[in-house]
């Protein structure tokens, strides 16, 4: 930050009663409220697209919640270790600066044990983007992995899915079968295998069934196997896709339905873990090597149906990975409560909510994680303090927690709220504000007529139109100069994300003359809120 910010952020540190100035802490970095798997957001459904003002509410036109990148503090992303202190050649635990880390996987090893492990870099001056001899392992099935046991385990799914034996795919898929039941055999035995062995325990993992619909590991797939029991889930449709497909026999849906659970288990490990964390890596480094078997042992010994489905589970996968927005979140005790008072975090700039609480307790919960989390804010907040800042920023308007206020919900809805009136400026925060006298144009809310900023000349004006004009959201017409801003804008009745500019126009032209006409407003709106509800 600047020079400034730095000094100001210094003093808030030395006296935690001061309260500064920050950047906004982008919306989707709040964390969610969660009970269970239920997000408790209060929010009723038109809150988030509505415009809040002491004088009341109104939907906003598209792309009001437009913000200028430049008023946000930068994401600082959920830490994890990439890699796990161990070493995977001599299989011992140690401390970070005696290890050397793999770029790509999870891996770490000791200098001197990396030849013995098949390195052939020189280990004392390895690249920043180092990759470990395994990571290529990974990918190919090695000479020592190409033999399976085909007879024994053969006569055991034979055995498992007997019922089965009419089906015309029942040799050769019998086959494929006990291929995949030896290839999870390997799998279990490759680099961080323990990991898929069994369920994920919920009891130590509190969230993940938050986030993974459908469990799945090794084990399970092994165990349903040896015991056949693929063909009772499809019949009643336990955990079963319904695949309506003539050309597909009985068989080959169990095949679909093993591939597709082994293919599950890479998937909900992708989808908890966040990238690149060492478990993320994990999924990473078996689904390769489970890829590399099944391309040399089972791919081309499929039907087409059966990868065609299999495909399209790839992908059903991949686009629920990518709409997966794992953001920070808390779980609270209890559920609905109706002496709770819900808070909202209210973007004065746009007068829009960008997230709510259940309570005030939530939300100071909600305030420590961004705080612990690193971002900037205006008050030192601490354990101990939190509470009480908390209240000073719900009582005092002029008081914003990480860029924002915190108000009621309730307060917002029934405009029993005031804002704090801001100095106009030329739309650059360092510039001096415009004496009262030299203003001549405004910058405004189209619908509201909330004043932002005053400009003393159109060339001021023109330039912060400019800047506005391309971070638009909507679409602008018109070539984009002085005479465009004037003609169509200025002039005309033009306007850019429900923002327009006009001159000042009042009978001595005196810009506190408009302030003192605002204020008037507001008053009389004020103590006429009431009388015009009962005139409707």
């Amino acid at each position: 930050g600047k020079p400034s910010e730095r000094r100001a952020s210094k003093k808030r540190k030395l006296d935690p009663d001061i309260w500064g100035r920050v950047k906004k802490v982008r919306p989707t970095e709040f964390p969610k409220e969660l009970h269970g798997s239920h997000d408790m957001d209060p929010s009723e459904p038109d809150d988030y697209i509505k415009v809040f003002t002491p004088e009341g509410s109104f939907i906003a036109e598209s792309g009001r919640n437009t913000v200028n990148e430049e008023s946000y503090q930068k994401v600082i992303t959920i830490k994890s270790p990439r890699n796990f202190n161990h070493c995977f050649a001599c299989i011992t635990d140690d401390n970070a600066e005696n290890l050397v880390f793999c770029s790509k996987c999870p891996r770490a090893f000791h200098r001197r044990c990396l030849n013995a492990d098949g390195c052939s870099d020189d280990v004392t001056n390895l690249p920043h983007n180092w990759e470990c001899q395994r990571c290529h392992r990974d990918k190919q099935v090695l000479p020592t992995e190409e033999s399976l046991d085909q007879l024994t385990v053969l006569s055991v799914i034979e055995k498992a899915f007997s019922n089965m034996e009419k089906d015309s795919y029942f040799k050769f898929g019998t086959i494929l079968l006990s291929n995949i039941y030896q290839i999870l055999n390997q799998l279990k035995k490759h680099d961080h295998g323990i990991l898929f062995l069994s369920p994920v325990d919920p009891r130590e993992v509190k969230d993940y069934l938050d986030v993974v619909s459908r469990p799945m590991d090794y084990g399970t797939i092994s165990s349903k196997l040896e015991m056949g029991s693929y063909v009772n889930d499809i019949a009643e449709g336990v955990n079963a896709v319904e695949l309506d497909d003539d050309y597909m026999t009985a068989m080959e849906k169990i095949l679909f339905h093993v591939l597709r659970d082994i293919e599950q288990v890479y998937h909900n490990c992708l989808l908890y873990n966040q990238k690149g964390c060492n478990y993320y890596r994990c999924g990473e480094v078996h689904l390769a090597k489970w890829r590399a078997f099944y391309k040399k042992f089972v791919e081309d010994r499929t039907g087409e149906s059966v990868k065609i489905h299999l495909n399209d589970f790839r992908k059903s996968c991949k686009l629920e990975r990518q709409n997966s927005n794992r953001v920070r979140h808390f779980q609270v005790l209890g559920g609905d409560h109706p002496n709770r008072k819900a808070v909202a975090v209210y973007d004065p700039d746009i007068k829009m909510i960008v997230k709510q609480y259940s309570s005030k307790t939530s939300a100071i919960t909600a305030a420590m994680i961004l705080k612990n989390a690193g971002y900037e804010c205006e008050v030192q907040l601490t354990e101990r303090n939190v509470k009480e800042k908390l209240k000073i920023a719900l009582e005092d308007d002029s008081k914003m927690i990480f860029g924002y206020r915190w108000i009621f919900t309730d307060d917002l809805r029934s405009a029993n709220f005031k804002l704090k009136e801001k100095s106009l400026a030329f739309g650059n925060d360092s510039l001096t504000s415009p004496a009262a006298d030299n203003i001549v144009i405004l910058r405004e809310d189209k619908l509201s007529g909330a004043r932002f900023r005053g400009f003393e000349s159109e060339q001021s004006a023109f330039e912060d139109w400019s800047t506005t004009r391309a971070a638009a959201i909507n679409s602008v017409s018109g070539i984009g100069d002085k005479s465009d801003f004037v003609n169509n804008f200025l002039d005309g009745n033009q306007s850019i994300d429900g923002v327009v500019w006009r001159r000042v126009q009042t009978n001595s032209g005196r810009y506190d003359d408009v302030i003192a006409d605002q204020k008037e407003k507001s008053r009389v709106s004020e103590n006429g809120r009431f009388s015009e509800e009962n005139d409707l």
